[in-house]
């Protein structure tokens, strides 16, 4: 835990950083941009907490681990403020399941991760207001998961695997060099999602509402001016 709130605060200190350094407004602006990026996967809430749906005080509960993110956009600048773009990232991001027994008040708590994957993939606006640096992403795509856990649960219940979800994010480009820069984000991404953990006639959990956070660090690279 300790760890993630350095590693959280570090990205936002450097965003904060990013934001003060305004890019030379006499530097070409970038039509085509491809940006590779490595950051760290986010589940912000659990997938189910009663997740076998008999409420016998088992309390089964299942969620998403961190993990680090790999992913790439294309950007292309209609103008000085606005761009559309499309990205994915990819993570490994386990699944735990949990599972403490309250009845006659033992609390035995028992638990295992299996091997998932999270694969997402996003078309997206980005406005930079100008003479800054700084930008908000607003976007839309599909969130589909992976591996092990994921494979044993569609084939055994029958769940789907992908989800519609909205994108928001803010992030800023830090010049480190006059020719050398980064993008720096920190994306919201929302969407319902029945994990179809339970083991009742349709296996279903219910619908939820998820979000995930995913903080990035990229290096844009200029493919046309």
């Amino acid at each position: 835990m300790t760890r993630r709130i350095r590693g959280t605060a570090a990205i936002a200190a450097a965003m904060v950083a990013g934001a003060i350094v305004t890019p030379s407004a006499a530097r070409a602006q970038a039509k085509f941009e491809l940006t590779p990026f490595v950051g760290s996967y986010y589940p912000i809430a659990k997938l189910c907490s009663d997740c076998n749906n008999i409420s016998d005080g088992t309390n089964y509960i299942g969620r998403q681990l961190n993990s680090f993110a790999l992913g790439g956009g294309l950007s292309y600048w209609v103008s000085r403020t606005m761009a559309i773009a499309a990205s994915f990232s990819w993570s490994p991001s386990r699944v735990e399941e949990t599972q403490e027994d309250t009845t006659n008040n033992l609390g035995i708590r028992n638990g295992t991760s299996i091997k998932g994957t999270v694969f997402q993939v996003s078309g997206r606006l980005m406005f930079r207001p100008p003479r800054t640096n700084v930008h908000f992403i607003v976007g839309g795509g599909i969130a589909s998961r992976g591996g092990d856990f994921w494979k044993f649960i569609k084939d055994s219940a029958g769940g789907k695997s992908t989800s519609p979800e909205g994108i928001l994010g803010v992030g800023v480009r830090a010049s480190v060099t006059p020719k050398f820069q980064l993008d720096i984000n920190a994306e919201g991404h929302f969407y319902s999602f029945d994990p179809h953990f339970g083991v009742g006639t349709d296996h279903s959990d219910g619908t939820k509402l998820q979000s995930d956070l995913l903080l990035s660090v990229g290096i844009p690279i200029t493919l046309s001016r």
